[in-house]
């Protein structure tokens, strides 16, 4: 428990076992992924299940800081490796497929799912499927200087559907640089620790709105399941 004597505070001896013992999945191991790869790892969580089928490409590695130009291998299976180096004793099951509604068993026996996707519709499915499992959702998303989070608890909270609507995938790049995906992906990341530890997200039911542009941020409840 010495590496994790500073976080022991915050989440307890209880909660730091419960950390350790959990089983992740993340869906997308891009921008937000692999921050928030990097943070479960570093806290003590040792079982993941990721999917990403993408190589990494040059546009990506001004905030995917764990590739590198040429690597042509998939990002789940680096972003694995990835995981391996900072806790050599993970189990990490890594899936080079993209996410869709047929193959989203593969996140059955996981204690909560994290959408790191840029996909809304991948995104409506890995909601819908994370319900049926009866498992929360972690949900983050960020564009430019914008960003937005929100945790959904089957039979608690209302979907994520119910909560974003309905909305297309933007038309050509969207815009982005690493520190602010670093800021999103760390509220994302400390997000599921709170709720694998026991400690309770501050984003159940909640959608919170992040502007970095003006430094606020807006909270907006929504009624119970």
């Amino acid at each position: 428990m010495s590496r994790f004597e500073r976080q022991l505070p915050i989440f307890g001896e209880e909660g730091q076992m419960r950390i350790m013992g959990a089983k992740v999945g993340i869906a997308g191991c891009g921008g937000l992924g692999v921050n928030v790869i990097t943070d479960l790892a570093e806290a003590g969580v040792c079982r993941y299940v990721l999917c990403d089928h993408d190589i990494p490409d040059v546009t990506n590695l001004n905030r995917q800081f764990i590739y590198y130009a040429g690597d042509m291998r998939p990002k789940s299976v680096i972003s694995a490796e990835w995981i391996l180096a900072l806790n050599p004793a993970a189990d990490v099951e890594a899936i080079s497929e993209p996410v869709t509604a047929e193959n989203l068993d593969m996140f059955a026996g996981c204690d909560v799912i994290i959408d790191c996707l840029d996909s809304f519709e991948a995104r409506m499915a890995l909601d819908e499927h994370s319900r049926k499992l009866g498992v929360p959702l972690v949900h983050a998303g960020i564009s430019g200087l914008n960003g937005q989070l929100y945790v959904s608890v089957p039979g608690r909270t209302p979907s994520l559907r119910d909560v974003l609507g309905t909305a297309k995938d933007p038309e050509g790049p969207v815009p982005a640089v690493g520190a602010a995906v670093a800021a999103v992906a760390g509220m994302q990341a400390m997000e599921a620790l709170r709720v694998i530890s026991g400690l309770g997200s501050a984003c159940e039911g909640v959608l919170v709105t992040l502007d970095l542009q003006t430094m606020t941020m807006e909270r907006m409840e929504f009624e119970a399941d």
